[in-house]
C-alpha cells in the first residue's frame, strides 16, 4: 500500500445547489466528478448546507458518489440570514478513526475535528476543518487560539479549510476594488494601516504551523474570490505542524471548480508521504 496520504480542502458554495442550497443541484454532479478525480484520503468540505436534513442524506450521498468510506458532519450555527454552513470530513477506506466531533461554541460557523489513525505508522493525525468568521478579524484570531497547541513537538496535525483571511506571503491585494461595506472583514481595525488582517494565520505561523503552499512556491496563487468586483486571494489553506511537515511531498491548487463554474473556490490538495515520518522509520 502506498504510504502517500492525500488531503483535500474544498468550499462547495451552497453544497453545489442553486438558490442558497434550496434549489437544483446544478453544480453537484460536476463537483462530485472533480473530487473523485483527486482520489482524496481525507476530504475537508465547507458550506455543506442542508447536509443535516433527511438523516444527513447529502452527506451520505457525497460519501457514496465519491467512493469514500465514511463521513462526519459538523453542524454549524445559524447565521443572521438563517444559513447553516456545515462542514464535513470524509475519509477513504485507508484511514481509521480514533475520535471525531465538532465545536460550534466558540466558532462563527463550526469547527469539525477528527483524530485519525495513520495507515502503516501507528501514528495519530489530528485534523481541524475550519470555516472562520468572514466578517470579524478579531473573532478569527479568537477562533484559532485553542489550536496553537497542535503545533507542539511530536504532534502530527493539520489545520485546513476556508480561513477567510489571506495566507502568509500572499501579495497585498488592491482592496480599492471592494465597496466600503465589504472592507471591514478583510482589513485591520480603523487607526491601523489599511492592509489585510492576517492575524489568525500569523498567530498559527508563530506557533509553528507551516503553510504547505510554500513547499512549491505557490504562496501567491489565489484560491477564492474570483467573482466580478471581488479581490482574488488565497484563503483556502492547509497548515501542517512542524512534526508533520517533513512528510509533505506535493501541494496543488486545482482551478477546475472555478474554471467550470462549480464554485467560487478552487480546491487545494497536499500529499503526505507517511514513510518520511520519523516514527515510520
Amino acid at each position: 500500500m502506498s504510504p502517500v496520504l492525500r488531503v483535500v480542502t474544498f468550499n462547495m458554495l451552497f453544497a453545489g445547489h442553486a438558490d442558497a442550497g434550496l434549489g437544483p443541484g446544478d453544480r453537484w454532479d460536476g463537483q462530485m466528478a472533480f473530487l473523485r478525480s483527486l482520489q482524496p484520503d481525507v476530504l475537508a468540505l465547507q458550506e455543506c448546507v442542508f447536509f443535516e436534513l433527511l438523516g444527513r442524506r447529502r452527506l451520505h450521498r457525497a460519501v457514496t458518489e465519491l467512493g469514500l468510506a465514511q463521513g462526519f458532519l459538523a453542524e454549524a450555527n445559524a447565521t443572521t440570514t438563517g444559513h447553516r454552513f456545515h462542514s464535513a470530513i470524509l475519509l477513504s477506506d485507508r484511514v481509521r478513526v480514533a475520535a471525531e466531533d465538532a465545536d460550534r461554541t466558540r466558532y462563527h460557523h463550526v469547527m469539525g475535528w477528527a483524530s485519525l489513525l495513520l495507515p502503516g505508522t501507528g501514528g495519530l493525525l489530528e485534523i481541524r476543518n475550519l470555516h472562520l468568521d468572514p466578517f470579524d478579524p478579531r473573532n478569527r484570531a479568537r477562533e484559532i487560539a485553542p489550536l496553537e497547541v497542535l503545533a507542539a513537538p511530536g504532534r502530527l496535525s493539520l489545520i485546513v479549510g476556508d480561513i477567510n483571511t489571506i495566507g502568509t506571503a500572499f501579495p497585498e491585494p488592491d482592496w480599492s476594488k471592494l465597496p466600503p461595506h465589504l472592507l471591514n472583514g478583510h482589513l485591520r481595525l480603523p487607526g491601523q494601516e489599511e492592509v489585510s488582517d492576517r492575524d489568525a494565520v500569523e498567530l498559527l505561523t508563530r506557533a509553528g504551523f507551516i503553510d504547505t503552499s510554500g513547499w512549491v512556491g505557490q504562496q501567491a496563487t489565489p484560491t477564492a474570490a474570483f467573482g466580478d468586483g471581488d479581490v482574488p486571494r488565497r484563503q483556502d489553506l492547509i497548515l501542517a505542524s512542524p512534526a508533520l511537515a517533513p512528510a509533505l511531498v506535493d501541494y496543488q491548487v486545482h482551478m477546475v471548480p472555478v474554471d467550470k463554474g462549480l464554485s467560487d473556490h478552487a480546491a487545494v490538495s497536499a500529499d503526505l508521504d507517511l514513510g518520511l515520518l520519523p516514527q515510520a522509520a
